[in-house]
Protein backbone atom coordinates (compact mmCIF):
# COMPACT_ATOMS: atom_id res chain seq x y z
CA UNK A 1 0.00 0.00 0.00
CA UNK A 2 1.27 3.46 -0.87
CA UNK A 3 2.01 5.72 2.11
CA UNK A 4 -0.09 8.83 2.53
CA UNK A 5 1.81 11.87 1.22
CA UNK A 6 2.97 14.40 3.76
CA UNK A 7 1.09 17.65 3.47
CA UNK A 8 1.84 20.96 5.04
CA UNK A 9 -0.60 23.46 6.39
CA UNK A 10 -1.72 26.10 3.92
CA UNK A 11 0.12 29.40 3.94
CA UNK A 12 -1.81 32.58 4.41
CA UNK A 13 -0.65 35.34 2.14
CA UNK A 14 -1.67 38.93 2.70
CA UNK A 15 -4.76 40.20 0.91
CA UNK A 16 -3.62 42.37 -1.98
CA UNK A 17 -5.27 44.34 -4.75
CA UNK A 18 -5.15 42.70 -8.17
CA UNK A 19 -2.91 44.25 -10.79
CA UNK A 20 -0.30 45.52 -8.36
CA UNK A 21 3.37 44.74 -7.87
CA UNK A 22 2.51 42.96 -4.64
CA UNK A 23 -0.03 40.74 -6.41
CA UNK A 24 2.66 39.85 -8.95
CA UNK A 25 4.98 38.86 -6.10
CA UNK A 26 2.19 36.71 -4.62
CA UNK A 27 1.69 35.09 -8.03
CA UNK A 28 5.39 34.26 -8.23
CA UNK A 29 5.30 32.81 -4.69
CA UNK A 30 2.23 30.72 -5.51
CA UNK A 31 3.83 29.42 -8.71
CA UNK A 32 6.87 28.38 -6.69
CA UNK A 33 4.68 26.45 -4.27
CA UNK A 34 2.75 24.83 -7.12
CA UNK A 35 5.98 23.75 -8.82
CA UNK A 36 7.21 22.15 -5.59
CA UNK A 37 3.94 20.24 -5.31
CA UNK A 38 4.13 19.14 -8.95
CA UNK A 39 7.65 17.80 -8.39
CA UNK A 40 6.36 15.70 -5.49
CA UNK A 41 3.36 14.42 -7.45
CA UNK A 42 5.55 13.65 -10.47
CA UNK A 43 7.51 11.13 -8.40
CA UNK A 44 4.37 9.01 -8.04
CA UNK A 45 3.04 8.95 -11.62
CA UNK A 46 4.17 7.34 -14.85
CA UNK A 47 4.07 7.83 -18.60
CA UNK A 48 1.68 10.32 -20.09
CA UNK A 49 0.78 11.72 -16.68
CA UNK A 50 4.38 12.86 -16.19
CA UNK A 51 4.33 14.60 -19.56
CA UNK A 52 1.10 16.38 -18.63
CA UNK A 53 2.58 17.53 -15.34
CA UNK A 54 5.61 18.81 -17.26
CA UNK A 55 3.27 20.78 -19.54
CA UNK A 56 1.59 22.33 -16.50
CA UNK A 57 4.99 23.26 -15.05
CA UNK A 58 5.93 25.04 -18.30
CA UNK A 59 2.71 27.06 -18.19
CA UNK A 60 3.23 27.97 -14.53
CA UNK A 61 6.78 29.14 -15.26
CA UNK A 62 5.47 31.29 -18.12
CA UNK A 63 2.92 32.89 -15.78
CA UNK A 64 5.65 33.66 -13.24
CA UNK A 65 8.01 35.08 -15.87
CA UNK A 66 5.22 37.25 -17.27
CA UNK A 67 4.38 38.62 -13.81
CA UNK A 68 8.06 39.23 -13.13
CA UNK A 69 8.60 41.04 -16.42
CA UNK A 70 5.42 43.13 -16.18
CA UNK A 71 6.50 44.68 -12.88
CA UNK A 72 10.29 44.59 -13.39
CA UNK A 73 10.74 42.34 -10.35
CA UNK A 74 14.27 41.11 -9.85
CA UNK A 75 15.02 37.51 -8.91
CA UNK A 76 16.35 38.66 -5.55
CA UNK A 77 13.15 40.62 -4.79
CA UNK A 78 11.07 37.56 -5.59
CA UNK A 79 13.23 35.28 -3.42
CA UNK A 80 13.07 37.74 -0.52
CA UNK A 81 9.26 37.97 -0.78
CA UNK A 82 8.96 34.17 -0.83
CA UNK A 83 11.23 33.89 2.23
CA UNK A 84 9.14 36.50 4.03
CA UNK A 85 5.89 34.68 3.21
CA UNK A 86 7.22 31.30 4.32
CA UNK A 87 8.67 32.48 7.61
CA UNK A 88 6.30 31.98 10.56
Amino acid sequence: MTPVPVTRSPRTLPIVDPGTRESALCTIANVGTALETLREVRKHVRGDHKRRLDDVAVILRAVAFDAQAAYAITDEEAREFIRKCRSP
